[in-house]
């Protein structure tokens, strides 16, 4: 199925995976944001599922029809077979080809690893643009990776159909050093294709945020991903990007599976995030009490059109929808696509003077 999109028509890039949380975040999305944004969605292991079908259902629900980018995960733990089979290079990466055309509204990022020969990666990227009409590349190890996609890119009918993602991942402790290695490989992707689609991927939530509770209460997280894309040159030279306010790197297993956590409530405004926990506090009390003080902080949370504000407000006047981390990572989530979506179409302003103002061991995820 051709999909008939221009990939330079978006201003915002979101990257997804296929975890409950993030895909209902994704899913609340009113239909006219949604139509705003192209997001790359990394399909990993769906609980309790025994293949990659039901990830790429659930995504494919979450955006109600409208074309997506699909991906794979890189960890060898989720479905190793399975994944193995996925991401062998025979002919083209054909497996992978075959299982990405269940969704005709996805369009499947190239894959590439290391055993990879360059021939079968610029064959996959030829037979994905054949069928779909455009075709993704997400460039990690800026090295080894960037010289694969350039040649690939030559063998398309047209370089413009293809959207180009360098993904910096977590990005807190060195923007500089990744800004520095996104503007490298943007040149050297754009010396050989000046006209090509290059959006810049990243995040800055961390994967624990009691160190940015000054209280162990109240704090706020300074989001940094514009920051990059700034220093990286802008609208002028990519299109921005991030993880929608998620870490890089995903502790499902951590401490057996077995975590403890407070009551928390994230808010994200266009510059930052901004924290509630209320550790001690029973389930349904510590979320009352953050989302009154946020409500009071931030006003217009009432009567907002934004599911995910909408959650606050409610739990706010004692109507808590969820008593666990994963329905708020959701509205974080979708407050945080709601906002840049915003943000990047010029619909909310953003003069940079926005103020700065889940868990006992905190992962955020």
């Amino acid at each position: 199925m051709t999909i008939n999109i221009s990939l330079d028509q978006y201003n915002y890039y979101p990257a997804i995976r296929s975890r409950r949380a993030e895909l209902e975040g994704l899913k609340e999305l009113n239909k006219d944001r949604k139509r705003m944004i192209l997001p790359v969605i990394t399909l990993g292991e769906w609980p309790k599922a025994q293949n990659f079908e039901q990830s790429l259902s659930a995504a494919s629900e979450a955006m109600d029809e409208l074309p997506f980018i699909i991906d794979l995960t890189t960890d060898r733990a989720r479905l190793p077979d399975l994944r193995q089979q996925l991401t062998g290079g025979a002919d083209g990466f054909k497996a992978w080809r075959r299982f990405a055309s269940q969704a005709p509204q996805a369009i499947p990022v190239v894959l590439i690893n290391e055993t990879a020969r360059t021939r079968d990666v610029i064959r996959q990227a030829a037979e994905i643009e054949d069928a779909t009409g455009k075709v993704a590349f997400r460039i990690r190890d800026f090295m080894t990776e960037t010289p694969k996609v350039i040649a690939a890119l030559c063998a398309l009918n047209d370089p413009t159909n293809a959207v180009i993602f360098v993904d910096c991942q977590y990005i807190r402790n060195g923007v500089a050093a990744f800004a520095t290695a996104a503007v490298a490989t943007n040149n050297a992707i754009r010396a050989e294709f000046p006209e090509s689609i290059i959006s810049i991927l990243s995040t800055s939530f961390p994967a624990s945020t009691i160190p940015f509770l000054g209280d162990g209460q109240s704090g706020s997280i300074e989001i940094l991903e514009q920051d990059l894309f700034s220093r990286a040159g802008g609208r002028g030279a990519a299109i921005y990007g991030d993880h929608a306010s998620i870490h890089s790197v995903v502790y499902d297993d951590a401490a057996g599976g077995i975590r403890r956590w407070s009551p928390r409530i994230d808010y994200p405004t266009s510059r930052t995030w901004r924290l509630e926990r209320r550790s001690g506090s029973s389930n349904a009390a510590g979320y009352i009490s953050a989302a009154q003080t946020l409500l009071e902080q931030y006003p217009e949370i009432e009567g907002s059109d934004i599911w995910g504000e909408q959650k606050i407000y409610e739990a706010a006047i004692g109507n808590v929808h969820a008593m666990g981390p994963a329905k708020w990572i959701a509205v974080r989530v979708n407050i945080h696509l709601a906002r840049q979506i915003d943000r990047t179409a010029g619909l909310e302003g953003d003069d940079g003077s926005e103020d700065e103002g889940s868990e006992e061991e905190d992962f955020d995820f």
